[in-house]
């Protein structure tokens, strides 16, 4: 009696954590909650008191979800991602996780310490090619934060739907990381040098610059998300005239018939929508754009720091106290070298190369970074909210940073 009573009070929960349109359709809780409406699936990422970030529990779960759904034969036409509660879509992975696994190979040189932190960016990374490569539409809802490990749960999906709360970064730098999760494949595909930029400094997108960037595919404001929902539920249930079949003989919808009403939904005079709040000042206009494709387009990363110490000089000395380059600079100067370096180098690898391709560099690359000083001091900092400041070494020299590119003990990322 008592375990039925606790499962009853489970469902209640798992209830009303769901927009009401959903709740009927509720089969699972967890830190993955998921309703399956007909042809469709919804999940939510909740773990809200840690804005919804991604844990080895939470890819375990989604892996064989994701998998699952590209069976042929399946009936379901859509998949939905969001995040629970205001703040978050998902605000990256288990950083304390990883720092444990890194302190432990620190202090021991034990590389059974990192075993627990590879097979966690195996799964993570195999999630981040399924997403990639899924004959199901993904719509992802990003509300609030989507920073790390979030980006790689919804960027590689056909649709990324930015509100005006949204936030986007790629902070891993700041951290003695680099920008992992397919962000070698996606970040050098957006216009402008926009990827360098954003990977290299770890700049936040808010609102429509998300939009403007190329992360996100729509936009819609906060007071129609909920038509949002109620237009995809419909879509899913519906079979006349809204959907393509393929090879496999799997009717999906259609994503341009999805993609005209999503649009529909946005407001035409891009005003203030009912309930929405106020939108900042756009970051990325034609002008900014323009210099940040000439900063970050340059051919190493010393030329792009002093190009961009230049701009900030420039814009203090003519009174442009908000210019991009200003905060830029300051990150530029505030992250790991060793980061920088590894970013940059991750980056040329755009032209003709596959997501899984990417995917598989970047593990080579993610096993030196655990053993990596940096990467333990910036993590700590973050977790001690700065009283142990972030201590940088020098960067490696080309040689030294060529040689991450080859496989390491963890072995290859097969996918």
């Amino acid at each position: 009696m008592r375990a039925a009573s606790a499962s009853r009070a489970a469902s209640r929960t798992l209830r009303s954590s769901l927009r009401p349109s959903l709740r009927r359709y509720c089969t699972e809780t967890d830190a993955i909650l998921m309703a399956a409406p007909p042809r469709m699936r919804v999940v939510d990422l909740h773990r809200p008191d840690a804005l919804n970030a991604l844990n080895s529990e939470m890819v375990a779960t989604l892996l064989p979800l994701f998998q699952d759904w590209q069976q042929v034969g399946g009936d379901v036409k859509l998949v939905v991602m969001r995040g629970a509660g205001d703040r978050a879509f998902c605000a990256g992975g288990d950083i304390r996780f990883l720092h444990e696994c890194a302190s432990g190979y620190a202090a021991t040189g034990d590389p059974a310490a990192l075993s627990p932190a590879h097979e966690f960016f195996r799964a993570e990374y195999t999630l981040n090619n399924v997403l990639g490569t899924s004959r199901v539409p993904v719509v992802s809802i990003l509300g609030g934060i989507v920073m790390g490990g979030g980006v790689g749960l919804s960027v590689h999906g056909q649709v990324r739907i930015a509100t005006d709360s949204t936030i986007f970064a790629m902070p891993e730098t700041g951290i003695g990381f680099f920008p992992d999760v397919g962000g070698s494949y996606f970040l050098p595909r957006l216009p402008a040098h926009l990827g360098f930029f954003l990977g290299l400094t770890g700049t936040r997108l808010r609102g429509r610059d998300v939009l403007t960037a190329g992360v996100a595919t729509h936009f819609v404001p906060l007071a129609r998300i909920e038509a949002l929902e109620a237009l995809l539920l419909e879509m899913a249930a519906s079979t006349s005239g809204k959907a393509y079949t393929l090879e496999s003989n799997q009717d999906f919808v259609d994503p341009e018939v999805l993609a005209r009403a999503i649009g529909a939904l946005d407001e035409v005079d891009r005003g203030k929508a009912d309930g929405a709040p106020a939108a900042a000042p756009p970051l990325l206009t034609l002008e900014s754009m323009g210099e940040i494709d000439a900063a970050f387009g340059l051919p190493d990363v010393g030329l792009i720091v002093e190009a961009v110490g230049a701009g900030a000089a420039a814009a203090r000395e003519r009174g442009d106290d908000t210019h991009w380059s200003i905060r830029a600079a300051a990150e530029l100067g505030k992250v790991s070298p060793t980061s920088l370096a590894a970013a940059h180098a991750i980056f040329p690898a755009r032209d003709g190369t596959t997501l899984a391709e990417c995917l598989r560099m970047e593990y080579r690359v993610a096993q030196h970074f655990l053993k990596h000083a940096d990467f333990v001091s910036g993590v700590g900092a973050v977790l001690s909210k700065g009283a142990e400041p972030a201590a940088w070494g020098s960067p490696p020299s080309g040689d030294e940073l060529a040689s991450w590119f080859a496989a390491a003990e963890g072995g290859e990322l097969e996918l």
